[in-house]
């Protein structure tokens, strides 16, 4: 069992709050200020207290900066910030995929390169705090992974140092694609590029509180205000109630079709499948007045779930699809070069809790050898099978 950290965004979320939601939730606020000073920045302080905000009470950061902001800066400047910085390891990568993630989503954003791409707000020195103090409270916290539930973005217009954009910038938009996002919205920007950057950095799953004990929770306020709901994000440390099989969310999409031909099915899987899908495939079934239908299903990851959707439109297969979300349970799988008297094949690996539960040659290459030294296909699958068994746990070793 392994420990969870849970950000619960419903009131939004920004560098600020999720600081402030992981101080709260146990952070020492001096153990965070001895790895920024690592950074070699001057001029600022953190400051952590208590606080309300509309009721509820929590914990507010922020970051006092005294003197002028630092100018607009590239890539480039931030790597060399970092590199020289006297950061843990870490934090110290942590930090620089969630600037690398935001100059990416910034240079598709203005169709720049990303050596070109600046930013105004996020390179200011309270956010690199914000973004380098985030990435090291999880450090701190030493959870087993990040989970989060859906992002308020909110609704309006916020002015920026490119002009009045609208809600959310589309910086945020690009950062969120493929994030569950909350059906509730204030007015006003409940997410900021830095919250976006850190959550999409940080968390490996979107979806609802996780099955777990709860050991603590905090709350990081924000300094906004916004009618009916709290400027604040929630943070959890669970305890997972059972072993967690290695996984991952997805989504299925999913039709029934009652006047496709078989060839037609085949097409429309492959098509489905060169979409982006992982896997594709058809099951029969009875409909109305007992009329035979076929289900036609894709397993797909979030983000590529449009295109999937797009591709059965395409072809005119279906007035409508149905997309669920779920979660794929995945054992460790390992491909070995089995050494045999036919030449080495290819197995691939299933191993579950450190043993091994599954060996299965590639066939094509067993067919292939099989038919070279003229032996039957079941020999040569059994010999490979019996090298890799032979061969010892490789897989433990990373």
């Amino acid at each position: 069992m392994g420990t969870i950290l849970y950000f619960d965004p419903f009131g939004g979320a920004s560098g600020d709050m999720l600081l402030g939601s992981l101080v709260d939730l146990g952070v020492e606020v001096e153990r965070l200020r001895e790895v920024l000073d690592g950074m070699g920045l001057h001029g600022w302080t953190l400051v952590a207290e208590r606080d309300r905000q509309q009721g509820f009470a929590g914990t507010r950061v922020r970051v006092e900066v005294s003197g002028d902001q630092a100018p607009a800066r590239h890539l480039a400047d931030i790597e060399a910030l970092l590199d020289g910085a006297r950061l843990p390891d870490g934090v110290r990568a942590r930090a620089l995929a969630a600037f690398e993630c935001i100059f990416e989503a910034e240079a598709e954003v203005h169709g720049v390169p990303v050596e070109q791409a600046h930013l105004h707000e996020l390179a200011a020195t309270d956010a690199v705090v914000d973004i380098v103090g985030v990435c090291a409270a999880v450090e701190m916290l030493g959870v087993d992974r990040v989970a989060c539930g859906p992002v308020a973005v909110g609704t309006g217009t916020v002015q920026t140092a490119h002009g009045l954009l609208p809600v959310p910038p589309p910086a945020v938009v690009r950062l969120l694609h493929g994030v569950p996002l909350a059906g509730h919205a204030a007015a006003g920007e409940m997410t900021t590029p830095t919250g976006a950057t850190l959550l999409r950095t940080l968390v490996r799953e979107f979806g609802p509180l996780p099955a777990g004990t709860v050991l603590r929770t905090g709350i990081g306020l924000g300094t906004r205000h916004f009618p009916g709901v709290p400027n604040m994000l929630r943070a959890f440390l669970l305890e997972e109630s059972v072993p967690r099989l290695a996984g991952r969310a997805m989504v299925m999409v999913e039709t029934t079709v009652d006047d496709q031909s078989g060839e037609m099915l085949g097409w429309l899987t492959e098509r489905a499948r060169r979409a982006g899908a992982l896997d594709a495939w058809c099951l029969t079934g009875a409909g109305r007045k007992g009329r035979p239908v076929t289900e036609l299903r894709a397993l797909v990851e979030p983000p590529l779930a449009d295109a999937v959707v797009a591709a059965l439109f395409e072809e005119g297969a279906t007035l409508g699809v149905r997309v669920l979300a779920c979660y794929r349970p995945e054992i460790e799988r390992h491909i070995i070069d089995a050494p045999t008297r036919f030449g080495v094949i290819p197995v691939k690996v299933g191993v579950f809790d450190g043993r091994v539960v599954s060996v299965k040659p590639e066939l094509d290459v067993c067919a292939a050898a099989a038919a070279e030294h003229q032996v039957s296909l079941a020999a040569v699958r059994e010999e490979a099978c019996s090298a890799v068994i032979g061969i010892g746990n490789l897989w433990d070793e990373g």
